[in-house]
């Protein structure tokens, strides 16, 4: 196979990792690629939690533009921000092996504040934001987005007692702080720690 294989991905740093991955997948069995970076609207617009914005595939929707516009060929996705509806014309091409599942606290200091009343916790997602109160009803959540390395400063820059991540995300791109827990009791998003990949139905030059 001669063409070039565009592969879609996020810019972040994460994204990026993920979507050479792929891409060393590819031309080790070989095929020649090219990645096509892209800013997503859920990369965008960061003054608002994710649950506010109300657009159903925020991190997937402007590569499935320009997929079905013929700018790439391929898009690497976490499968756990892909809707479970796809849009018509694309499918799931593949999906590769899953990373840690776990959501993982990184704090500041030390856990004493896990016994105290009032403590401060950072994260853009309802889910987390839901387990932690359950468990920790006197504690206050704040609103936390950007991508990893952004994220991961503010925490370092706000007065919080910590902040909840993916495991797999900041463990893949190598930034896990020392100060971090994985939180066995949390239940995880459906397919966390998962890469899919998305292809045109009608395209029979992708491989499987």
């Amino acid at each position: 196979m001669s063409k070039i294989i565009r592969i879609g991905t996020r810019d972040s740093e994460l994204a990026l990792w993920q979507a050479n991955a792929i891409q060393q997948m590819l031309e080790k069995l070989g095929h020649k690629t090219q990645l096509v970076p892209v800013k997503s609207t859920g990369d965008l617009v960061l003054n608002k939690p994710l649950y506010e914005l109300g657009i159903t595939g925020i991190f997937t929707r402007t590569l499935d533009i320009a997929m079905l516009n013929h700018d790439i060929d391929l898009a690497v996705h976490s499968l756990k921000d892909v809707p479970t509806v796809l849009p018509k014309g694309i499918v799931q091409a593949a999906v590769i092996k899953r990373g840690n599942v776990r959501d993982t606290l990184v704090f500041k200091n030390n856990e004493e504040f896990l016994s105290q009343r009032d403590a401060v916790i950072a994260t853009g997602s309802l889910r987390r934001k839901a387990q932690w109160l359950n468990r920790f009803p006197t504690h206050t959540i704040v609103d936390l987005r950007g991508n990893v390395n952004s994220r991961l400063q503010k925490v370092e820059n706000n007065d919080w007692n910590g902040a909840i991540f993916a495991a797999a995300g900041i463990g893949r791109i190598d930034i896990r702080p020392e100060n971090a827990i994985n939180l066995e009791w949390m239940v995880p998003a459906p397919a966390q720690g998962t890469i899919m990949i998305t292809a045109l139905e009608e395209d029979e030059n992708i491989p499987n």
